[in-house]
């Protein structure tokens, strides 16, 4: 037996392989540098004392890294008060997995490189002050389970291919200056949970098949937008739906019976539009209903006095319409009822 082989064996591996880990933790560190160069500002001082070139990387405040190879996994700067831009080199994280800058100051536009992040399943830049166009590259993010772009500046229409992010369950970019109409592909994501888009400029008509592929929707937030046309009627195939928001939108036509069939429906807020016809009887057939709102419409008839099948409703308004007939008797029985 030749026991001079194992010998040489492990000398080639540490040889040959310990300098390509080690080159690749130091651009991971590389990248870590650069992040905090870009940032000019760090109320707390935390960076300036803890992100020492003179400790090991995975050992910063706010960085987590897998073992054993010490590469970064996940960057928690959230709620610092950070001031600056979000530096370009940090696309060469390669395993990086989840990025949280929310509640800072960050600035400028989104780097194009961050396209490389091909474990990426969150991405938390909520809060900020960014601006531009959402890059292309974040449809390369093949695991991104979560995004969120809320309250910043971004401009420009959401990326069509969007619809790529076959595992994405959370899609939220409300606050900002989106324009064009939402990528009618995005609703064939079946994983996807909740969509919150509300207060932007975004336009066009929802898609009569929506809820066709994606029958797990929870949450369905499109408010204070310029969107028109009719609410689907095939929005009832979305049985899981909990809160519909489509209110401050130009709606029109009537609303769908079917939404009358989703039992775990909270909050319905459709006011502010320009529908008509008739109440619905089927919604107040939602056990489940808390919230109700479609004030500042164009509906007409009378209230349906079906009110004793929701018996967890707090807040009901359906004011500024063209009703007609008297007070359904059975409000009065609504003791934790508030508007």
């Amino acid at each position: 037996m030749n026991l001079f082989w194992p010998h040489v064996s492990i000398f080639f591996w540490v040889y040959c392989f310990t300098p390509m880990v080690f080159s690749i933790n130091l651009v991971d560190k590389f990248a870590l540098i650069s992040l905090k160069a870009h940032i000019t500002y760090d109320p707390q001082g935390i960076l300036a004392t803890n992100w020492s070139t003179k400790t090991p990387h995975c050992s910063w405040y706010g960085i987590s890294c897998d073992a054993p190879q010490e590469r970064v996994s996940a960057i928690n700067l959230s709620n610092m008060g950070l001031e600056g831009t979000i530096a370009p080199q940090i696309g060469n994280l390669s395993l990086l997995v989840s990025l949280d800058l929310s509640n800072n100051y960050f600035h400028s536009t989104l780097p194009k490189d961050i396209g490389k992040w091909e474990a990426l399943q969150q991405l938390n830049l909520l809060n900020n002050k960014l601006v531009g166009s959402i890059p292309e590259g974040i449809c390369n993010f093949s695991k991104l389970e979560e995004i969120y772009l809320g309250n910043n500046q971004l401009m420009g229409e959401i990326p069509k291919k969007m619809s790529l992010l076959l595992n994405l369950r959370v899609l939220s970019f409300p606050v900002n200056n989106l324009i064009g109409s939402i990528p009618a592909t995005i609703f064939n994501i079946s994983s996807l949970l909740n969509i919150s888009l509300s207060n932007n400029s975004l336009s066009g008509s929802l898609p009569m098949d929506m809820c066709y592929v994606n029958s797990k929707l929870k949450e369905l937030k499109l408010s204070s937008n310029h969107l028109s046309g009719k609410i689907p009627t095939n929005l009832s195939q979305c049985k899981k739906l909990q809160v519909i928001s489509l209110f401050h939108n130009d709606f029109t036509r009537s609303i769908p019976s079917g939404i009358g069939n989703l039992r775990d429906l909270q909050n319905l807020s459709l006011k502010y539009n320009s529908l008509t016809g008739e109440i619905p009887q089927s919604l107040f057939n939602i056990s489940s209903l808390r919230f109700f709102n479609l004030a500042a419409n164009n509906l007409e008839g009378e209230i349906p006095s079906s009110f004793s099948h929701c018996p967890e409703l707090r807040r009901i308004s359906l004011s500024f319409n063209q009703l007609t007939g008297g007070i359904p008797q059975a409000i009065g029985g609504y003791l934790t009822l508030k508007n």
